[in-house]
């Protein structure tokens, strides 16, 4: 599941919570959208705007070989804009426009497509995982970690379609990254199980080790609206075989709230509203307080 918490879109994939099939959701008039002709497609993208969405099918209906249907479709609409089987999709992330979208395929370099086109502009110098790394929107870039390179990032800049590379000075490989609300700093998951915060200038702010914890190497980093928090997933924690996770906040790194997991509560899907993260069962969890909402919100 996705939701654009800015343009409030949300598009959700059918599962044992949703047997209905794929469904866009304006949480601004409270609308459900069923998407009929693509009910058994995957969610991959939603543009900064909520105006357009990308969707993907495995295996392709339109090839004999392994590749993915990828279509790209304006949301007020349901014009399709971009209709491709070439490609095995694993990952794709929109620029600030939505005219470009960066797609990383199987065995592929990862590439920029220009939508109205269906072209490639520019590739990348290697495959990169796209979910690791974020949109700035300030700058119209998109950065994303190296899984075989300590220290360093790649920077993709949807206007000239160059590519440039980062440091961050730590020795280790980075898992996630993403910017905060605001875009003033950068928050990132190392495999060493450490979570950093670093200024835009890439000096280190504050830094948090969870090796005493639990490992947080494979979670995702959630945000409050207001920026204040942040959130983290930990697994193969000591106390808790279902896990826990931790709130900490975001200008001086200490934390805040411990939320247990427990059997059936469901694990983090994505940001919600105000300070709430949505959970894969529909419902949503109160980062401050750690309450879970008694209906699901669709």
């Amino acid at each position: 599941m996705i939701l654009n918490r800015n343009a409030g879109i949300g598009l959700f994939e059918k599962n044992a919570h949703n047997e209905e099939g794929l469904f866009l959701f304006d949480f601004n008039n409270q609308e459900r959208i069923y998407l009929k002709a693509y009910s058994e497609w995957k969610p991959e993208s939603v543009a900064p705007d909520g105006n357009k969405i990308a969707i993907t099918n495995y295996p392709s209906t339109k090839t004999k070989y392994s590749k993915t249907d990828l279509i790209v479709m304006d949301r007020n609409s349901q014009n399709v804009l971009l209709d491709t089987h070439k490609y095995f999709v694993l990952d794709t992330a929109f620029d600030v426009a939505g005219s470009k979208l960066l797609v990383t395929a199987h065995k592929m370099k990862t590439f920029c497509l220009d939508i109205l086109k269906n072209e490639i502009i520019a590739e990348l110098p290697k495959e990169l995982r796209l979910y690791k790394g974020d949109l700035d929107p300030e700058h119209n870039s998109f950065i994303m970690p190296c899984e075989k390179t300590k220290d360093t990032c790649y920077i993709f800049d949807f206007t000239t379609g160059k590519t440039g590379i980062q440091k961050f000075g730590i020795r280790e490989k980075i898992c996630r990254i993403r910017y905060s609300i605001d875009s003033s700093r950068i928050y990132v998951i190392s495999e060493d199980n450490i979570l950093y915060c670093f200024d835009r200038n890439y000096k280190i702010k504050w830094s948090k080790d969870f090796n005493d914890i639990g490992r947080i190497n494979s979670s995702d980093i959630y945000i409050t609206e207001n920026n204040i928090y942040i959130a983290v997933e930990a697994q193969d924690v000591k106390t808790n075989n279902w896990g826990t996770d931790f709130v900490i906040e975001s200008n001086s790194g200490e934390i805040v709230t411990r939320i247990e997991g427990y059997q059936y509560r469901g694990r983090f899907a994505t940001d919600y509203f105000e300070n709430r993260v949505l959970l894969h069962t529909f419902k949503t969890i109160d980062l401050i307080t750690g309450h879970i909402s008694e209906d699901k919100i669709i």
